[in-house]
């Protein structure tokens, strides 16, 4: 119970810090392109979790499932990454915190053609919370952010959350098996494997004599916050919580960009904004509870087997 508590706090820091980030990310976006900022990001990542896992883990991985790591990376750091922040380039914060609420919806999409099969109450939160975040757009929450081309940047940051859902369908029988330091060292290794041979050389020609001080803070906040910290506290929640639970924390993050960036811009809170907020997180909540009973049952299930029953908890 400490855990899984621990694991919503950290889901809510996570949150906080992703809204953070749809605010001054545009100030290094500036200076950097996407390509580039994520290769700085998978150095940097690469570097730091390599060091603190080899002297606190020092935990090997089976080839095969570098495979699959290998597939982890490219979805949920490269493709994810370079999407996300040439999308939030050309369009608003708030729109581009909003389109991650799509992700829940890709791994509801993903069960329907994996499974064949979907929980209603789950798609019911998911749907409640989705509509929390159409009344955010449709609603004056006092962002008046412009956007250079809305409509590109929207696809792009969309079609990053549905490369994160991958991840987010792949990564979870990795973490079952492996420290998630273990994990993070080779997720972001393998990103810096597949950018630096082809966009390494353009590191070289960023102008950092010419970054502003709004620029190194936000390249800072993106290295050390976005890139190490949200990091380990979003794998560790996959490691208690279901995928399921962890992704629709993602409703949350339009809620706290649109605070953010009201307190930023000196602007009163509106009554789009409360109700949306309540849709938002009552949605997360029922997903939550819908997962939770849905565990409840196959426990009871399983004790109800006869004692001689040989129960494969390992499959594969």
């Amino acid at each position: 119970m400490k855990k899984e508590f621990l694991a919503h706090f950290f889901l809510i820091m996570e949150s906080l810090l992703y809204a953070g980030s749809y605010i001054v990310a545009n100030d290094a976006n500036n200076y950097i392109d996407p390509i580039q900022l994520t290769l700085l990001r998978a150095i940097f990542a690469a570097l730091i979790f390599g060091t603190v896992q080899f002297i606190t883990v020092r935990e090997k991985v089976d080839k095969r499932d570098l495979f699959l790591m290998a597939a982890c990376s490219l979805f949920g750091i490269t493709i994810s990454n370079i999407l996300f922040f040439g999308g939030l380039s050309m369009t608003t914060p708030i729109n581009a915190s909003l389109l991650t609420l799509t992700a829940p919806l890709f791994l509801i999409l993903f069960a329907i053609v994996v499974r064949g099969e979907i929980e209603v109450g789950k798609l019911v939160g998911v749907l409640i919370a989705s509509g929390g975040g159409v009344l955010l757009i449709l609603g004056d929450t006092g962002l008046t952010t412009q956007a250079s081309n809305p409509i590109l940047g929207n696809m792009m940051v969309g079609a990053s959350a549905g490369s994160y859902a991958i991840y987010l369908t792949l990564i979870r029988p990795l973490l079952l098996k492996y420290h998630p330091l273990t994990i993070l060292r080779w997720l972001f290794t393998f990103s810096f494997i597949y950018l630096f041979p082809i966009w390494g050389w353009g590191l070289a020609d960023i102008t950092w004599g010419e970054f502003s001080q709004s620029a190194w803070i936000a390249l800072g906040f993106i290295l050390i916050c976005i890139t190490f910290v949200t990091f380990l506290l979003n794998t560790f929640a996959l490691k208690v919580l279901d995928a399921s639970i962890v992704s629709t924390y993602i409703y949350t993050t339009p809620l706290f960009t649109a605070f953010i960036g009201i307190v930023l811009e000196g602007h009163a809170s509106s009554v789009s904004l409360m109700i949306a907020g309540v849709l938002i997180l009552f949605g997360g909540y029922w997903v939550s509870q819908t997962n939770e009973v849905s565990e409840t049952e196959e426990e009871v299930v399983v004790d109800d087997l006869p004692e001689e029953a040989d129960v494969e908890t390992n499959p594969g």
